[in-house]
């Protein structure tokens, strides 16, 4: 039975061709064909978030996933509600929008009496990273296009072609999210278990959070 989750690694990289003249060919074409859509899809850069940037993620899931029905987007982030949880104009539409693959910390609020360790962390990582940014909007291939609550389900990709999940989990500001059967699932993991190696964030002090149990009480 075919697999039904994508790799365990380098699914957010490209592979480079070899030397070949007919590799060289291809590789032409391919980049003519991205430049054209990158310059017609990706808006200029903004300026680069502060805190933890890692060297080796560099691209969006779209690469690796098979295609979906739902639609991928193009929006800007005007408002960020929690460090997994933003809103994102499209059009004339303003879209609350679940980010995909993490878990993060919450603040005290309606919903609880008592905050989560490294919430005002994560709001604040979200905050300098995604507010005011043009982003795509890219669907999972795995599950539905939106929750129960009505909010879209997406991986949240900057003009660098970062996604936001692959940041936020190298910087230990959010856990991966183990409640849907994502694609990318297994690099989530990798890359929550580099930031535990580390003691990144909520790994280290003073939350010592532990992977797969629920975050310590705290802010």
């Amino acid at each position: 039975m075919a697999n039904r989750f994508g790799p365990a690694t380098g699914a957010h990289r490209a592979v480079r061709p070899g030397p070949s003249r007919l590799r060289v060919g291809l590789a032409a074409l391919a980049l003519l064909a991205v430049g054209v859509g990158v310059g017609l899809l990706v808006a200029p850069r903004g300026t680069d978030p502060a805190g933890p940037r890692p060297s080796s993620v560099v691209t969006s899931p779209v690469s690796a996933a098979p295609a979906v029905s739902h639609p991928t987007m193009l929006g800007q982030v005007v408002r960020v509600d929690s460090g997994d949880e933003v809103v994102v104009r499209v059009g004339e539409r303003d879209l609350v929008v679940a980010v995909l693959g993490i878990s993060a910390p919450e603040m005290a609020g309606p919903r609880r009496t008592t905050g989560e360790c490294g919430a005002a962390d994560a709001l604040r990582f979200a905050d300098r990273t995604l507010s005011g940014q043009t982003v795509t909007l890219v669907p999972d291939p795995t599950i539905p296009e939106s929750d129960d609550a009505g909010r879209r389900l997406a991986y949240v990709v900057l003009p660098s072609q970062l996604s936001y999940t692959d940041a936020a989990l190298l910087a230990g500001v959010a856990a991966a999210d183990t409640s849907r059967p994502l694609w990318y699932a297994p690099v989530f993991a990798r890359e929550q278990s580099e930031a535990v190696a580390d003691d990144r964030g909520i790994w280290g002090a003073p939350c010592r959070a532990q992977p797969g149990e629920p975050f310590p009480s705290g802010t």
